[in-house]
Parts: structure tokens; C-alpha cells; sequence
């Protein structure tokens, strides 16, 4: 009888541990799933372009709700598209670049935000040469930026 006993419990004890993580497990799934998207401030998300003449070098930066970027950068020698992802870390947004295949990828951009809109402060000085960035602005409409390419 006492061996029956001590099987009893054991089977308890387990069905009461197996019960207790998967509670556990329940419980923080709903915190995982949140936390996935806090480093990316929803109010930055939207498209910031340089409102410049269509000689002058310029950038294009979209952000996506998702953490999704791409950067249109032409310091002046032909326009370059980059995809990555974007963090926003509190004061900074920091823009990783997708890595070409068979290439490294191009090293990351930090842009510091301004009134509506975007200032490079970390950029690749290999292609912009002494050519700082410019400011760009968001909010940006499809129409406004179809007068602004065509005009001189």
C-alpha cells in the first residue's frame, strides 16, 4: 500500500508542475507578442524626403509600422536604394541595411528627428564624400513630390 501511494504523488506532483508552466507559458505569451514592436515609435513611421532642386543631393527615407526602411540616397552621383529595418532607441533612429548577396552589407544610418522630420547624423562618408546629408521633411504627397522632381 505505502508503494501505491508514492506513485500517486509523484504523478501529482508532476501534473502540478506541468500545470504551473503551462500557465506560465500562457501568461507571458501575451507579453512576448507586445514586446516585439516597442523600439519602433508608430509616430515615426511615414516617408521624409529633402526638399531641395532636383540637382542638389538629396535622400528619401520610408519607414514602415512594421520596422521596415528604405533609405533613396543621391549625394550627387546616381541614386542608391537600400532596404533594411529601422529601432527606434528613445532619442535616435538607427536604419540597418539588408546585406546584398555575395556583398557586406552597407554600414548603418542614425538619423536624429527634428521638428517633422529626419537629420542624418551617421551616414556612409564614402559615398556622400565632405557632402553632409540634407534635411528632410515628412509628410510628403505623391503630387508634391511629382512638382518638385519636374520643376528646375
Amino acid at each position: 500500500m505505502p508503494c501505491e501511494e508514492v506513485r500517486v504523488l509523484e504523478k501529482s506532483a508532476t501534473s502540478v508542475l506541468r500545470v504551473l508552466v503551462a500557465s506560465a507559458v500562457l501568461l507571458l505569451s501575451p507579453l512576448a507578442a507586445l514586446a516585439d514592436n516597442t523600439t519602433n515609435h508608430p509616430g515615426f513611421a511615414g516617408i521624409y524626403l529633402s526638399r531641395l532642386a532636383k540637382t542638389a543631393p538629396s535622400m528619401g527615407v520610408s519607414l514602415g509600422e512594421d520596422g521596415t526602411a528604405t533609405v533613396t540616397e543621391d549625394p550627387g552621383t546616381g541614386s542608391t536604394t537600400l532596404f533594411g529595418h529601422w529601432v527606434d532607441d528613445g532619442s535616435q533612429i538607427k536604419v540597418t541595411f539588408n546585406a546584398d548577396e555575395g556583398a557586406p552589407p552597407e554600414p548603418p544610418m542614425v538619423f536624429q528627428p527634428t521638428h517633422n522630420g529626419l537629420q542624418a547624423v551617421t551616414w556612409n562618408h564614402q559615398a556622400w564624400g565632405k557632402v553632409n546629408p540634407p534635411l528632410m521633411q515628412k509628410g510628403y504627397k505623391v503630387k508634391y513630390k511629382f512638382w518638385l522632381s519636374t520643376m528646375p
